[in-house]
């Protein structure tokens, strides 16, 4: 939908998105964002025609104009659950003349952003939406120069495939993290909250802990899906002889023996040592078990 945006001249600026108008590159804790867009600027009324009222005429002090934003996106449509994602401005100023014209405006989303954007979008299509203000310097006859502000909006999409293109050039030097959701406040809120702590030990060096609360929380999965009882029976089979339901419970089971030996301190697991990347796939891999179980927690 493209922005049509009234000038103190009557004046109408128009702005659209060019093609393939997103554009992101890799930076500190997230990425860079970078919106393609066309302007030009449809003449308004000749002064004679203007409102014979005080301010009128009005002429620009600088044909130049500022250019910002605050983008919103939905994976909805532009008109509903518009979620806040960043302020951006125009690189340049931009002189916008009677025939069609580019320019760019920039902002940062965070990683964690990208990772809620990638959470609910699901593989879809996600509508962006600029709430666009445009700064003009204005001049009176006789009077100090003044600003006007005025406002619109921009809406377009972007294909499910375009986005996740451009993701791919991002992620490249970050790291992944699951998103764990929670139902009704409170189902996993005691899992996830050791999760975190698990997350917190780990940035401090404290990797046995780290493992300690991860593991910790992986005893809510292993009650949940009963996974030791499944497990006792599964080790009696071959494994290529395993139901699915058996293979994640040995999963489970697993994950939770390699994580024992962070809390024991027997003849077998004292010599064991964690690096920060065991850490970091063992923290990971239950905030996967979690995700699923808040996924099957009405089919158990």
């Amino acid at each position: 939908m493209t922005a049509a945006i009234t000038l103190n001249d009557q004046s109408m600026l128009h702005i659209d998105a060019g093609r393939h108008a997103l554009r992101m590159s890799p930076g500190i804790g997230g990425a860079q964002i970078d919106l393609s867009l066309t302007i030009y600027r449809q003449a308004g009324p000749p002064p004679s025609d203007f409102p014979q009222t005080k301010g009128w005429p009005v002429k620009p002090l600088d044909e130049r104009l500022r250019l910002s934003a605050t983008l919103y996106m939905s994976t909805r449509n532009a008109s509903q659950d518009r979620r806040y994602v960043c302020r951006m401005d125009s690189e340049h100023l931009v002189t916008a003349i009677l025939q069609q014209g580019a320019f760019q405006m920039r902002g940062f989303i965070s990683d964690h952003q990208l990772r809620v954007i990638e959470e609910e979008r699901a593989g879809k299509r996600i509508w962006l939406i600029l709430a666009l203000q445009v700064l003009q310097v204005l001049q009176d006859e006789g009077k100090p120069a003044r600003f006007a502000q005025p406002t619109g909006e921009l809406s377009f999409d972007i294909g499910g495939g375009e986005w996740a293109d451009n993701l791919e050039g991002v992620e490249g030097g970050t790291y992944i993290e699951l998103l764990v959701p929670m139902v009704s406040g409170a189902d996993y809120a005691d899992a996830v909250e050791l999760l975190r702590d698990a997350r917190d030990l780990l940035r401090e060096g404290n990797i046995s802990s780290a493992v300690g609360q991860a593991r910790k929380a992986l005893e809510q999965v292993r009650e949940a899906y009963g996974t030791q009882k499944v497990f006792a029976e599964a080790v009696k089979k071959s494994p290529r002889q395993r139901t699915l339901s058996e293979r994640w419970a040995c999963m489970v089971e697993d994950l939770f023996s390699t994580m024992s030996g962070a809390s024991h301190n027997d003849a077998v697991t004292r010599d064991f040592e964690y690096t920060r990347e065991d850490g970091q796939m063992l923290i990971t891999a239950t905030a996967g078990m979690l995700k699923r179980l808040s996924a099957d927690r009405d089919s158990l």
